[in-house]
């Protein structure tokens, strides 16, 4: 997605895109999180369910990105 040159790899300001895209996920969630991630234990279930990639039992930051994606 950050590729835009398409060499396989991600330069500096191609990285520069994908923080920038990152750290923009993160203010979106903190805006809408004003109860700072209190959610229900069957939300919690459904998200781990779908988005634990590694079957560790939790949403790592990768897993959570590709959720929000």
């Amino acid at each position: 997605m950050f590729d835009r040159d398409n060499s396989g790899t991600i330069n500096f300001q191609e990285f520069q895109a994908l923080w920038k895209y990152v750290t923009d996920w993160q203010n979106c969630f903190r805006g809408y999180d004003r109860d700072r991630y209190r959610l229900s234990d069957q939300f919690y279930d459904i998200l781990v369910k779908k988005f634990d990639r590694q079957g560790r039992g939790t949403v790592a930051f990768d897993d959570f990105i590709q959720c929000c994606v």
